[in-house]
């Protein structure tokens, strides 16, 4: 390898070796400066081994405290269980006590809404709480009148008419009729 100087000569000759020139003043403030960050980092490091201790017997008292209490969080654990069982139970209950006399206020007030001179023949309902009504009368307005008190009571909604034919019963001639309707058990006969 070939090296140039472009240099001019005076200028190359004037070229000075460089020299540091360190004073005992100039090294002390680095010093320092590096002995304040190593105590800061020995200090967090310090603070942080002593509160990791401190968090450590704090779990340890916790995990002593869980495992003497245990019993106790088992028990309740077991008292909660037998009391969602019971409340369900008591659900079962509740709704059986409530549909008990349904039936029978049904019947009544189906009764209480028949006119004179109609007779129902067949009387069925569904689980969607769909009642089918089959009965005969010797005219379409009892048809009509047993309709509209229908409609007027609470417990029942939603009253059609599917068939209203003639008909004979023992050399007697009659209306034949079906209809449904829609029970509300929670509205109650009065």
């Amino acid at each position: 390898m070939i090296r140039v100087n472009l240099l001019p000569r005076e200028e190359k000759n004037q070229r000075k070796p460089i020299q540091i020139d360190l004073k005992l003043g100039d090294m002390v403030l680095p010093g320092v400066i590096m002995a304040a960050a190593a105590l800061i980092v020995a200090g967090s490091a310090l603070s942080q081994r002593t509160r990791q201790g401190g968090l450590e017997k704090s779990i340890e008292q916790v995990d002593a405290e869980s495992r003497a209490l245990a019993p106790q969080i088992a028990r309740v654990n077991q008292l909660a269980q037998e009391r969602a069982e019971l409340d369900l139970r008591m659900g079962i209950i509740t709704k059986l006590e409530k549909g008990r006399t349904q039936s029978v206020r049904l019947m009544d007030e189906l009764a209480r809404c028949v006119p004179d001179h109609l007779w129902l023949s067949g009387v069925s309902q569904d689980a969607s709480n769909r009642l089918q009504l089959e009965g005969v009368t010797y005219s379409n307005l009892v048809v009509s009148d047993f309709m509209s008190r229908i409609e007027r009571s609470p417990m029942f909604s939603n009253v059609e008419l599917a068939v209203a034919e003639r008909g004979q019963v023992t050399d007697k001639s009659v209306v034949k009729f079906s209809l449904s309707c829609s029970v509300n058990p929670d509205q109650g006969a009065n």
